[in-house]
């Protein structure tokens, strides 16, 4: 145990000038091209605070044991700030068995480096440390990219008090590489881009104690940069509250803000939330009302922004323990920022305009149940307005990067979902998300797909061996280059991978993932082709 901690405290002292140094990064000799793990070559999504705190459980996070190209790909949905207010914890994570390091090597060049070191299990305290590294080498040269990660964490419990900390670096090195070779010449430094982010996080909460009254803290801060422009983003939140009649009220306020812009000038944002929600059970019936607000106070001329929505849910058992049709009303919000832009599409234009996508309304309704004890659903109908809802156009510049269109209209989704479970040993999610845009000022949501369905499925063999596989299919998208009329419509995209790990013994073991089965290098984003089979394979040894 001893070793562990002063082998965690050497790597501590290496990694703060990694910090700083990480700041002052411009990508060396490195191209990022953002490969997808659902294959498409987009730069991992850069990582970002959440618009809406949560009070988290301070304990150690579960590394991934599969390793795929990042996650190029678009999310769909944006991260809109939570307006049901937050459990107080997360629910607790499984305890990661033993420290380990994983090394592995794929074609495009490509090594995989991850160590995992933390304390072990203790039910008053644990600290960690976490350092990862996937990179590629490809053709064209400017395919390329690069990914560090680095999280140092701890937590303490005091007689049901918890206080965490952590802090942590990402760097992601890539290219704008999606102009034509043929016509445009573009040197190495023109297209380099760099985002790097130093964020940290101190969480208190009172959650295990016998005191009625429950509350919790959270602190949060980060730096995003790219390489001619940086966001600074903090945050301080809190949520109070307990037992209130027959029922629960708790008050959720956070002040969080960002000053964007490059060094010589700072755009800043500020907002103050308050969140009261009350909650409570009346034989079949859930019910949760409260009111989400936020004052948006604007460093430019626009003049104060209110955002006040309310809150409504009812949930109503129509079997016990098995059948639940739900309806409700919510107001969604997404602060606007410039780490939140870079990590939907990681090929903009430097200096977008920033705002925040506003839906006043979401009216919605679905149903959850299980079949039996191994098959569970989930369907969900809702619509909803928005304003400021980012599209993506492709530059007029030959470098072909991205600028955004805001625009307003409506949206109708349709969600359902299936698990099966069986005994742990063999598992199987697919989901599937048809999205309907409508009143929009042009003729298509440009760069947003019309569906997407995603399907995961894991077995374990025996003792020794499992095997995993993904399929993300990804419906039509148009794409339009700014100031032309005609837009030309991307196809359908099917993204197949599979992975196995084989246990040796007790310590050692043998993974492999290939990726982007079907060897298309479709586009995800205009002009963007992704990478064809690749695959990592190599061992990990726990210790």
């Amino acid at each position: 145990m001893k070793f562990h901690f002063y082998l965690l405290l050497a790597i501590a002292n290496f990694s703060s000038p990694l910090l700083s140094f990480g700041q002052r990064d411009t990508v060396k000799n490195l191209d990022k091209v953002e490969i997808d793990t659902k294959y498409r070559p987009v730069l991992s999504d850069a990582r970002r605070v959440e618009s809406a705190p949560e009070m988290k459980d301070p304990e150690m996070s579960v590394p991934s044991l599969n390793y795929t190209f990042p996650d190029l790909r678009y999310k769909v949905n944006p991260a809109f700030t939570s307006i049901i207010a937050q459990d107080f914890r997360n629910p607790a994570l499984p305890l990661i068995p033993n420290n380990f390091i994983k090394a592995g090597f794929g074609n495009y060049t490509t090594p995989l480096f991850h160590l995992e070191l933390h304390n072990g299990k203790n039910k008053n305290y644990s600290y960690g440390l976490t350092a990862r590294h996937l990179s590629s080498i490809a053709k064209p040269e400017p395919k390329s990219f690069i990914e560090d990660d680095i999280l140092i964490h701890g937590s303490k419990n005091m007689n049901g008090n918890q206080v965490s900390a952590k802090m942590g670096y990402s760097r992601y090195g890539f290219h704008y590489y999606g102009y034509n070779y043929d016509l445009d010449t573009f040197t190495k430094d023109s297209v380099r881009q760099a985002f790097n982010t130093m964020f940290a996080n101190i969480h208190y909460d009172n959650s295990k104690t016998a005191k009625k009254l429950k509350t919790g803290f959270d602190i949060d801060f980060y730096r995003f940069s790219s390489r001619n422009q940086n966001e600074i983003g903090y945050k301080a939140s809190n949520k109070t509250g307990g037992k209130v009649g027959k029922g629960e009220f708790y008050l959720h306020t956070a002040f969080e803000g960002f000053m964007s812009g490059p060094d010589t000038f700072k755009y800043s944002r500020n907002f103050i939330d308050l969140n009261p929600v009350y909650k409570m059970h009346y034989k079949s019936v859930d019910l949760t009302m409260g009111v989400f607000s936020s004052i948006f106070l604007d460093s430019g001329i626009a003049p104060i922004k209110y955002y006040i929505n309310p809150e409504f849910k009812l949930d109503y058992y129509v079997v016990p323990e098995k059948t639940k049709a739900y309806v409700g009303l919510r107001g969604e919000l997404t602060k606007g920022s410039t780490k939140t832009l870079y990590g939907e599409n990681n090929y903009l234009a430097g200096y977008q305009n920033i705002k925040n996508t506003y839906s006043p309304y979401v009216v919605f309704g679905g149903l959850k149940g299980k079949l039996n004890a191994s098959f569970d659903y989930f369907i969900e109908l809702s619509q909803q307005a928005i304003t400021n809802l980012p599209l993506y156009l492709t530059d007029t510049f030959g470098l072909r990067n991205f600028i955004i269109d805001y625009e307003d209209g409506g949206l109708f989704k349709f969600k359902t979902s299936l698990n099966y479970n069986r005994f742990e040993k063999i598992k199987i999610n697919t989901s599937f998300t048809y999205f309907s845009y409508t009143n929009l000022s042009v003729s298509h949501a440009f760069q947003r797909p019309d569906f997407e369905w995603n399907t995961f499925a894991f077995v374990k063999i025996g003792s020794k061996l499992s095997l995993q596989s993904s399929a993300y299919v990804i419906g039509n998208r148009y794409a339009r280059v700014y100031l032309e009329e005609e837009s030309e419509k991307l196809p359908i995209i099917a993204d197949i991978n599979i992975s196995s790990n084989y246990q040796l013994n007790k310590k050692l073991s043998f993974f492999i993932t290939l990726n982007n089965l079907t060897n298309q290098t479709y586009q995800r984003w205009f002009n963007y082709p992704t990478y064809g089979l690749n695959g990592i394979a190599g061992a990990s040894y726990k210790f």
